[in-house]
């Protein structure tokens, strides 16, 4: 036994390992609506996961929130947001164009409203009309089809398997299997498939229904929480203390605690000191990877071992958080998303005999300060993908302390991507005051994700079906929540994280905590 095992201040009635989206929603709900006493633990100085928000100088970035859909206050995921929060954040809804293509054959701006979206690209390939209206008649089906998957995670498989029968052809094909059976032309391929980097799988591989579902989420406009990122952990934070519970930071969980075949507590590093924590109900918002291979020993849970071993290894990213001289507005951007490619495959790759680790092929460019009415200081990011491998030589060493060789190496990849971006857009460079760039050497550290994964397994259809990741795992006490169970991004983790209350709740946990989040 621990010291300080037999503390009453010590149990809980649910731990939850990570503060990500999916982990805070989980814990707020059951703190809320099921009024249990929830311990939430981040190894990071941080709570929010991806929802976090830092500052460099005058100027502050949020990690991993870029833009979000279906936050206007009639949309379910709106509910949720604001019964985990309290309806504590408030959302700036982005301009009338979501997303701006540039691609070397076509570029086109996406509207933020589905009719006026269909509409142009019928204007612009009227040749496809019929294609195009198809196109969103599916998006619609694999929306609600994505919705009974959600609900068939909480259910025995033959339940699930009969609410996702319809619809489930289409949910089963790749995005570009699907879009080649409808559409010819390649360039309305390539703006149909514009958005595959908010989710990491280019269309060759991605499932139809999850770029589908994404695509869907941001036909009705994208928004941004006023005050950054951070006031996502801080709403939820508040509604796990107030009834009882804690968000500690600097705690991250070295073990999971199983006795007699059951999860029954966490053990915790911190200041040099190990710390034990009980509750008859472990959530981990982790990940699989971390949960499975570092979490437990391999005889905990030999189901899920198995299955690790056969899942897809999602992408990592470099980010390069910009600091900007002037506003940008005054320079021709807006709030849009800039996407810029170098070819219409958005996924292939060129220039092989490049230096690999500056071949960039692609970028997102956003402007954080232009969707925060409350941040004055200007801010830009710049995001592209980036291998594990081009990284591993640092692996092992500590942030902020990788040494000369490391710090050249960011430079001559932050550099790469301003060259990049500035091909399309020159008056971007005269704007930076201040860089500094994130690489899958960061996402790994701050979030233990193996390989510096930002999305979890790759979104297959694999993903959905051979793949797919139970809330509640095979080791009795245990249950996981976020993106893995889930789908990625801030909605997807978020509702992993309702299918994960709901369970835990028993029968009736879907009606507790939807008549909760209607009857705000």
């Amino acid at each position: 036994m621990k010291p300080n095992e037999n503390k009453d201040s010590n149990r809980y009635d649910v731990i939850v390992i990570g503060s990500g989206m999916g982990g805070l929603t989980t814990a707020s709900l059951l703190a809320s609506v099921g009024k249990k006493k929830v311990l939430v633990l981040e190894s990071h100085f941080k709570l929010g996961g991806f929802t976090h928000s830092f500052r460099r100088q005058d100027f502050e970035w949020d990690a991993g929130v870029h833009y979000v859909g279906e936050m206007h206050p009639k949309a379910m995921s709106r509910k949720i947001m604001d019964l985990v929060t309290n309806k504590s954040v408030q959302w700036s809804r982005l301009g009338d164009t979501v997303e701006r293509y540039y691609f070397p054959q076509v570029e086109f701006d996406v509207a933020s409203d589905p009719k006026t979206f269909q509409a142009d690209l019928i204007a612009r390939f009227p040749q496809e009309a019929a294609g195009i209206r198809q196109v969103f008649r599916d998006i619609s089906k694999m929306q609600g089809w994505s919705t009974r998957w959600f609900i068939g995670k909480t259910l025995p498989n033959f339940l699930a398997k009969g609410l996702t029968w319809w619809g489930l052809g289409k949910a089963k094909q790749k995005t570009q299997e699907y879009l080649d059976s409808v559409i010819k032309d390649e360039r309305l391929k390539a703006i149909l498939t514009g958005q595959w980097p908010d989710f990491g799988t280019p269309p060759q591989q991605s499932s139809w229904a999850i770029h589908a579902t994404v695509m869907g989420d941001f036909l009705h406009g994208a928004y941004y929480p006023i005050g950054g990122a951070k006031t996502i952990a801080a709403g939820a934070q508040r509604v796990i203390e107030s009834n009882g519970g804690k968000c500690l930071v600097h705690h991250p969980v070295s073990q999971i605690v199983v006795e007699q075949g059951r999860a029954v507590g966490v053990q915790v590093q911190h200041k040099g000191q190990t710390l034990t924590f009980l509750a008859p109900t472990i959530v981990s918002n982790a990940g699989v990877y971390t949960t499975y291979s570092r979490l437990l020993a391999p005889q905990a849970a030999p189901r899920e071992q198995q299955q690790l071993s056969q899942v897809q290894l999602g992408p990592s990213a470099i980010i390069l958080f910009l600091g900007l001289s002037d506003d940008p507005r005054k320079h021709g951007f807006d709030d849009a998303n800039y996407w810029v490619y170098n070819s219409l495959d958005a996924s292939a790759i060129k220039n092989p005999e490049r230096d690999p680790l500056t071949n960039i092929q692609g970028t997102f460019l956003s402007f954080g300060s232009l969707r925060n009415p409350e941040q004055t200081a200007p801010t830009a990011q710049l995001i592209s993908f980036s291998e594990y491998e081009r990284w591993g030589q640092f692996s092992g060493s500590r942030w902020m302390k990788r040494g000369p060789e490391y710090e050249a190496q960011k430079q001559r990849v932050a550099d790469a991507m301003i060259d990049f971006a500035c091909e399309r857009f020159p008056q971007l460079r005269k704007l930076i005051a201040y860089q500094e760039l994130s690489t899958p050497l960061s996402v790994e550290t701050f979030t233990s994700h193996r390989g510096g994964m930002v999305y979890g397994q790759a979104c297959t259809p694999e993903r959905l079906f051979e793949h797919s990741w139970k809330v509640k795992s095979s080791l009795p006490g245990l249950y996981l929540t976020g993106s893995d169970p889930g789908l990625p991004g801030v909605n997807g983790a978020m509702m992993g994280g309702v299918m994960t209350a709901a369970k835990i709740l028993g029968w009736s946990g879907f009606p507790r905590i939807f008549t909760a989040a209607y009857s705000q």
